[in-house]
């Protein structure tokens, strides 16, 4: 996030890494940048050791979640996955995951020199390099913390109430009405994505056989690109799913055959599932949607963080749904 969490302070994130994880870090500066967890770089005398991750686990069952999935992505880390960037234990309990002060859980990874890229992939290079990463990691046994993913998409419900409220203005924050008005345009239609949805999700709930570890968002915001490979952060979304979960943002845009063929060369697999490839498309978009559609009508302020997510709303997320009605129209 861009925006630091007023309850969070830096001070606080130092303590904490000093007295779980390394008492030589000398200052904690905060880093402006993903979405939904908040970040900051510790750092010794003479460089950032540490990168401390804070997501809010005040939702029922957050933290036992994360720190299942946290501990799961330390084990493929272990059997020597070298894309996954795995937590460190804190020094207090060895065989733990994070430390929780207040609302929040703090984990620990190293910190990594590398720039995140804007979401696609450059060309087919950068696709293979990941590609083939990931088919090791299809190919492993899921360990034992893995859980499996869900059928939701999160938040459909809110969403579904909120479908109803789009008669009155919401004017609890400055984008409220322009997120409104755009729902307004394809809210009605968003019944059709849902039950295309369901029949999608109960195909890929029937095969379930055909599951892999999977990292769920492996788009390039979440590659840092090192001078041994590329490696994949932000692990809190693996799950067990069908692999079109990873390969639909990996695979898409492809001019040749190179990144499959890295991805089958090192494990995967060449038979892929158009269905599911769209389930997880569907997945996406409307789990954006119901998040930006909570988040503006509810209480906002325009900060540098309301400010970009409306503009994706607007940018990508409604031409998105948009696509997606008129193909379900049309089938």
């Amino acid at each position: 996030m861009l925006t630091e969490p007023a309850d969070l302070t830096p001070d606080t994130v130092l303590d904490v890494v000093r007295e779980h994880w390394d008492a030589g870090v000398v200052s904690a500066a905060y880093l402006p940048r993903g979405a939904g967890a908040h970040h900051w770089v510790a750092s010794g005398r003479h460089q950032p050791r540490w990168l401390v991750t804070a997501d809010d686990v005040t939702t029922d069952g957050r933290l036992e979640e994360l720190l299942d999935t946290y501990a799961a992505a330390r084990e493929l880390a272990a059997r020597g996955h070298h894309v996954v960037v795995p937590t460190v234990a804190p020094e207090t309990e060895p065989t733990g995951v994070g430390v929780v002060p207040g609302a929040y859980l703090l984990t620990v990874t190293a910190y990594l020199e590398g720039e995140p890229g804007p979401g696609e992939y450059a060309d087919d290079n950068q696709r293979a390099l990941i590609a083939g990463a990931l088919g090791g990691v299809h190919a492993e046994r899921p360990p034992a913390r893995t859980r499996p993913w869900t059928p939701g998409p999160p938040r459909r419900s809110e969403l579904g109430l909120l479908l109803t409220r789009l008669g009155g203005r919401w004017t609890a924050g400055p984008f409220g009405e322009s997120v409104r008005k755009a729902l307004r345009r394809s809210g009605p239609e968003l019944g059709r994505l849902y039950q295309r949805f369901d029949q999608l999700a109960a195909q890929a709930l029937g095969d379930r056989e055909r599951w892999v570890p999977t990292h769920g968002e492996p788009h390039t915001a979440n590659v840092l690109w090192q001078l041994g490979g590329p490696v994949l952060v932000d692990w809190e979304s693996l799950r067990v799913a069908p692999r079109e979960r990873d390969l639909r943002t990996v695979l898409r845009g492809a001019d040749g055959a190179e990144p499959l063929s890295a991805y089958v060369a090192h494990g995967g697999t060449a038979e892929l599932d158009d269905d599911m490839v769209e389930l997880f498309d569907l997945e996406w978009w409307l789990w954006e949607v119901a998040e930006y559609a909570v988040r503006f009508h509810a209480p906002h302020e325009g900060d540098d963080d309301d400010a970009r997510f409306h503009q994706a709303f607007l940018d990508e997320v409604v031409p998105a749904v948009e696509r997606a009605v008129t193909k379900e129209t049309a089938r």
